[in-house]
């Protein structure tokens, strides 16, 4: 129980850990770590109910995706074009995993190879989750007035594999970003 609650400390790295693409961009307080776990979660859950594939597996990836990140940081893609990033998340997942029962330490090192080898349905639909929620934050930022998140579109432009993701990303891309119009009753 007390490396179970260790781990539970060491998760909070990610409500403080800021994401390190964001602020190459010049943004002074991006979101952290925890944040776009959070709605890359959800998001995955419906991916993978539009491409039907099995939501409790893409939302199990996605929980535990940027986990490892406590222990290597959060790389941008300059950075981690230096390093074998994949590698080292799959090292400190292995070393975290021993902080579990078992049998989910033995998922959670699955689940994360899985996720970063892309080679089944459901690791395609969660990486795909995973970009539209960087494509939904690049364009809330461009939204604020960050012009260079238009970069992390076009990139997410060409590496989404799935119809609903490409779709999916036309609709952020058309938003104003304003959920909440419409809502609000005349008074």
């Amino acid at each position: 129980m007390k490396d179970i609650a260790k781990f539970f400390f060491e998760l909070g790295t990610l409500k403080r850990t800021e994401r390190a693409g964001w602020a190459v961009t010049g943004i002074s307080k991006p979101e952290v770590i925890a944040a776009h776990a959070y709605r890359a979660t959800v998001i995955g859950y419906m991916l993978a109910e539009l491409e039907k594939v099995d939501k409790d597996k893409v939302m199990r990836m996605l929980m535990f995706h940027d986990v490892p990140e406590t222990r290597i940081g959060d790389l941008h893609k300059v950075a981690a074009s230096y390093l074998n990033s994949g590698e080292g998340e799959e090292k400190a997942a292995a070393d975290q995993s021993k902080l579990m029962p078992t049998v989910i330490g033995n998922e959670f090192v699955q689940l994360i190879r899985e996720f970063n080898e892309k080679r089944t349905k459901e690791a395609i639909v969660a990486r795909d989750a995973d970009y539209l929620e960087a494509a939904v934050t690049a364009k809330e930022y461009l939204i604020n007035g960050y012009k260079h998140s238009e970069e992390f579109l076009k990139r997410i432009r060409k590496v989404l594999v799935t119809p609903s993701a490409k779709k999916l990303l036309k609709e952020i891309e058309k938003s104003d970003g304003f959920w909440w119009k419409g809502l609000k009753k005349n008074v």
